[in-house]
This record gives structure tokens, sequence and C-alpha cells, in this order.
């Protein structure tokens, strides 16, 4: 059975600055790339989206470091993990 770890709290920060720098370059690709005419509504959700994930990453980074663990996992793991959600509509 493999450990859990944690990841320690300035890679978070780390982490969150390359999130919050890169988003508005995906969103204007995202406008750019259309969708079919709806560009600016995909690249509206994405930001919102993306400031979730930041909001819950400067949780985890300010309250709960040492309460959030993870389990690595190897190509074949992942994928039958994200095959498994395929199936059961989560994953889109």
């Amino acid at each position: 059975m493999q450990q859990s770890q944690s990841i320690p709290k300035d890679r978070w920060e780390f982490a969150t600055a390359g999130l919050t720098a890169s988003a508005p370059l995906i969103a204007s690709n995202i406008k750019k790339m259309g969708f079919a005419g709806q560009g600016d509504e995909a690249a509206e959700q994405y930001l919102a989206d993306i400031e979730l994930a930041i909001i819950a990453m400067n949780y985890v980074t300010n309250f709960a470091v040492d309460k959030v663990r993870f389990v690595p996992m190897d190509d074949a793991s992942f994928e039958a993990a994200f095959e498994k959600l395929w199936e059961m509509g989560e994953v889109r």
C-alpha cells in the first residue's frame, strides 16, 4: 500500500501564483478558439472555475497544508481511475 504525502506550504503558494498568472493567457486563447461562437462564455466559465480553484488552494495554503494528503499514482492507476469516472459520467 502506498503512503500518502503532504505538499509543503511554499509549493502550494508557487502553484497558486502560477495558476493565477497563467489563467488570463489561457482564457484569451479560449476566446480566440471560438468554440462555435461560444468563446467568450467558455473563457468566462474557465476563469470562474480557476477563481474557485485559487480560493481552494489559498485555503489549503493558509489553513490545511497538514491536513491535505495525496497518494502518488502510477500512470496505469491514473488511467483506471479516469476510466471509472468516465463510466460514471463524472468526466465530460
